[in-house]
């Protein structure tokens, strides 16, 4: 098969797992049975190729980040829907406050008061890579990827002229 009708990729880097696939494929049931035993099968494994609809990428990849409605001047309309992928990086710790305590000095039998300090660990959400699908009348046309890349792509079939 041609690479542009037969592009194939994994999107497990994506998915938050297969419970969340699962769930959705409960939320989009009706539609999910009405597709051929094959396609539910790579649907459930996380796989998207070009030619998907919208209720497919759903329920694999899950609410995009952000979606863009382009209307073209053929009368369609190519949408953009955006999947950020975030990793949490530790940047310092900060005071968030005192606890009070106290304790006997052994010598002397006198009661010491002095705080504690409360200390908490920043973190920022960094961006680390995202995907973009992009759809045409509802059916993918291509899937971009920035930042680091998937772990694994499947081989691409070479093209027939």
């Amino acid at each position: 098969m041609k690479t542009a009708t037969c592009l194939v990729i994994l999107m497990s880097l994506m998915l938050v797992g297969c419970e969340s696939i699962s769930t959705r494929i409960k939320e989009r049931s009706a539609v999910f049975e009405n597709w051929a035993p094959a396609t539910q099968q790579r649907i459930r494994t996380g796989e998207l190729k070009v030619g998907d609809n919208t209720d497919m990428v759903y329920i694999v990849l899950g609410n995009p980040d952000s979606t863009e409605d382009i209307p073209r001047e053929d009368g369609s309309t190519l949408s953009i829907w955006n999947y950020l992928k975030l990793k949490q990086q530790f940047m310092a710790e900060e005071t968030v406050g005192y606890e009070d305590h106290s304790d006997c000095d052994i010598a002397t039998g006198q009661r010491i008061h002095y705080k504690i300090p409360n200390r908490q660990k920043v973190y920022q959400n960094t961006k680390v890579g995202s995907m973009q699908v992009i759809l045409r009348n509802g059916l993918v046309t291509s899937v971009r990827w920035s930042g680091e890349p998937p772990p694994t792509l499947p081989p691409q079939e070479p093209q027939s002229n």
